[in-house]
């Protein structure tokens, strides 16, 4: 039998990370795809439940189980709750593409985030210690 010669970069389907790296060389062990995937869907499950946390804050949303939030879920299927429910959606989206944007400032353009909502990367001060001393406060030590 002949050894088969070892395939470095192998194609994958878009949807998984191709991990191929000179890491592998080193003897770090690679983390495995199912691992990956298993905790890309803890964090999307999270952001999702954050998403929704913070488009009720946005929005005033009245507190689950109280007597206007019956009222506001009985009007679901007004003219009124559509309404509400497209702001809703709109202000969700606006919030994750403000997101993205500043998690990567490079994406922002993709998603069209107007400039004046883009993170700005600025480079890190060279002495980040505390600055803050005031010449009139006593010394403890």
């Amino acid at each position: 039998m002949s050894a088969q010669p070892v395939q470095r970069y192998v194609s994958a389907p878009t949807s998984t990370v191709s991990r191929v790296s000179e890491s592998d060389d080193m003897g770090v062990t690679p983390v495995p795809d199912r691992v990956l995937d298993e905790l890309a869907d803890v964090l999307v499950d999270r952001v999702d439940q954050l998403l929704d946390r913070l488009t009720d804050r946005a929005m005033s949303a009245p507190v689950a189980g109280s007597r206007m939030w019956e009222s506001t879920w009985k009007q679901r299927d007004t003219a009124v709750g559509r309404a509400r429910d497209q702001e809703r959606s709109r202000v969700r989206i606006e919030l994750t593409h403000l997101a993205v944007a500043k998690l990567s400032p490079k994406h922002a353009a993709a998603l069209h985030v107007p400039a004046r909502q883009r993170q700005v990367v600025r480079p890190r001060a060279a002495n980040t210690g505390r600055n803050r001393v005031d010449d009139a406060q006593l010394a403890f030590f």
